[in-house]
C-alpha cells in the first residue's frame, strides 16, 4: 500500500510481507501529519508484528521537532526495530553510522536503496 501526504512532503510504501515501511521525504516534514498516518493507516496493515523503516532522506530538508519523540516512542512501543536510512553522501553516512553505534534505536545509514535493502534482508526483513 502507498500512503501519500496531500502536501507532497512524504510518501509511505508499506511492504506487509517483509514488515518494512519505506519512507520518502520531500522538503519540510510535518511530524503531526505523518504520525497520524502511521497510527490510522500503517499500524492496521502491520497487525502488531515486528517491523522496521527504510527512510530515504536524500530530499529531506527540515521538520518541526514537535512530535518527533512522540512518534519515535509510539513506533518502538508498536513493534518497530532498528531500520535503515538513505542519505546523500558517504560523509553523512559515516557520521550517522557513528551515532548509530551508540544506540540500538538509531538507524543504519546507506547511500543507495539497494545497500539498505540488502542490509534489511540480513536483519530478517
Amino acid at each position: 500500500m502507498v500512503i501519500k501526504d496531500p502536501k507532497g512532503t512524504y510518501e509511505l510504501k508499506v511492504d506487509t510481507k517483509r514488515g518494512i515501511v519505506y519512507e520518502t521525504f520531500n522538503g519540510f516534514l510535518d511530524m503531526d501529519s505523518i504520525h497520524k498516518d502511521y497510527v490510522s493507516k500503517v499500524a492496521p496493515l502491520l497487525k502488531g508484528k515486528a517491523w522496521t523503516k527504510c527512510s530515504d532522506l536524500r530530499n529531506y530538508k527540515t521538520t518541526t521537532l514537535d512530535g518527533g519523540d512522540t512518534h519515535l516512542n509510539w513506533c518502538l512501543e508498536n513493534g518497530m526495530k532498528q531500520g535503515a536510512i538513505i542519505v546523500e553522501s558517504s560523509i553523512i553516512k559515516m557520521q550517522m553510522n557513528r551515532l548509530s553505534k551508540e544506540s540500538n534505536t538509531q538507524p543504519t545509514a546507506f547511500t543507495t536503496l539497494e545497500e539498505a535493502d540488502a542490509w534489511l534482508k540480513s536483519q530478517g526483513f
